[in-house]
């Protein structure tokens, strides 16, 4: 079944990426306009300095747990009980296949299982995509997944990131490893209240703040301290908290999370971030772009893309993203939107995915792909049946297969 996108069927399949490469790549300039340095609120990769903690609710400090290193099967993935924070590893891998082969060998794979908290397992799977060449390309998809943060057993950090671009790929990589950092070393948020009000507090106090820094101190660092050429290459964000009973969403791009309860209960903790959504798209006029889809010969196909004003250039079709230098001066930015909700007792599990599902599977139909595994309490067979299927679409729709990347979480 195809997606909640309207797809045009005559529309020309090799426009139908989100990112437009300009020949003249080699030549864009590398500055972007200057950020906000926010005093000494500044993250690396190696600590996280932050002002003073605020007051905010208090709660006896939790024991401290011992870090157990969980190994990796790619065959045959561990499932034990993890207490680390997780890795964001995603191999690249070239792995060569003939034109029209299927990808039966994700890129990396885990099953977490987490003994306490409402999470039980998690599974998380990422597969390279295929180029119009009919080889497997580098897989520019990231996840990260972090367990029991602060000392806290029922809180959980599950995100998807979704690179494009030349360099795409290293984008995803450098912030998958600097969020990694930041809810590592963040001073503000690692102290010793950490239970579910705290951890909330913090969250969301001053309209989510110490989370719109951290992204968008994440593209800064990709301009300013990294070798990485992001001028026309960036990434999405789907990012999902789960504190105790409560969720929060982050999300910058057209990644996705929905959430399933009882037997077709879905609700989107994301909404994709196009620019032909009429708030989006006055930000982005105001800045100098204007939004329009792919144009040859007179003809339009494709998605709605921000260019420069009465140029061919950047062809971004999100109205967010980090990275993208240059679509950032024109109102394409790194700030997240959020969406709150809720576990319950009916909640069964949550779903969050790279657009390589979400292009021709609606939020139904993953749901009722999952559903006999959650019941089998096998995430990832549910991974790989969702990968399975969109494999399938692509190859069916497309001339290219894009990467695949999924985290689950059954509750």
């Amino acid at each position: 079944m195809k997606g909640e996108k309207e797809k045009d069927k005559d529309k020309d399949k090799k426009n139908k990426g989100r990112f437009l490469s300009p020949s003249f790549r080699k030549g864009a300039v590398k500055d972007k306009k200057e950020e906000e340095d926010d005093g000494d609120f500044k993250i690396d990769l190696i600590a996280a300095e932050n002002d003073e903690d605020d007051e905010e609710p208090k709660s006896p400090s939790p024991n401290k747990h011992k870090k157990n290193k969980k190994k990796e099967d790619k065959e045959k993935p561990n499932i034990a009980p993890i207490k680390e924070e997780g890795k964001e590893k995603a191999k690249e891998k070239e792995h060569h296949h003939h034109r029209g082969s299927t990808h039966q060998i994700p890129d990396d794979c885990k099953v977490n299982a987490i003994p306490e908290g409402h999470i039980k397992k998690v599974a998380s799977y990422s597969q390279a995509g295929k180029g119009e060449d009919g080889f497997t390309k580098v897989n520019q998809d990231s996840f990260l997944v972090l367990q029991n943060q602060y000392n806290f057993k029922d809180f959980n950090i599950l995100s998807v990131l979704d690179g494009h671009g030349v360099n795409g790929h290293l984008v995803s990589r450098f912030v998958t490893k600097y969020f990694t950092s930041f809810f590592k070393n963040n001073k503000k948020m690692n102290t010793s209240n950490s239970n579910e009000d705290a951890i909330c507090y913090r969250l969301k106090k001053n309209n989510y703040d110490i989370l719109k820094r951290a992204f968008r101190h994440a593209e800064r660092d990709i301009g300013k301290n990294s070798d990485i050429d992001a001028n026309f290459s960036g990434t999405t964000c789907v990012m999902v908290f789960q504190i105790g009973e409560k969720l929060i969403c982050a999300n910058v791009g057209d990644s996705r999370a929905i959430m399933v309860k009882g037997n077709d209960n879905i609700t989107p903790l994301s909404i994709d971030q196009k620019p032909d959504d009429p708030e989006e798209s006055k930000r982005i006029i105001e800045n100098g772009g204007e939004i329009s889809q792919f144009e040859e010969d007179g003809e339009k196909s494709g998605p709605f893309r921000v260019w420069k004003k009465g140029e061919v250039y950047p062809g971004i079709a999100m109205s967010r993203s980090i990275g993208d230098l240059i679509a950032s001066t024109l109102g394409v930015i790194p700030e997240p939107k959020f969406i709150e909700d809720k576990i319950d007792k009916d909640t069964k599990f949550i779903v969050i995915a790279s657009d390589g599902v979400w292009e021709f599977l609606d939020n139904k139909t993953v749901a009722n792909i999952v559903m006999p595994f959650y019941k089998k309490n096998d995430p990832e067979g549910a991974c790989k049946a969702l990968i399975k299927e969109s494999t399938e679409w692509w190859n069916k729709e497309d001339i290219v297969v894009d990467d695949i990347t999924v985290v689950i979480a059954f509750f």
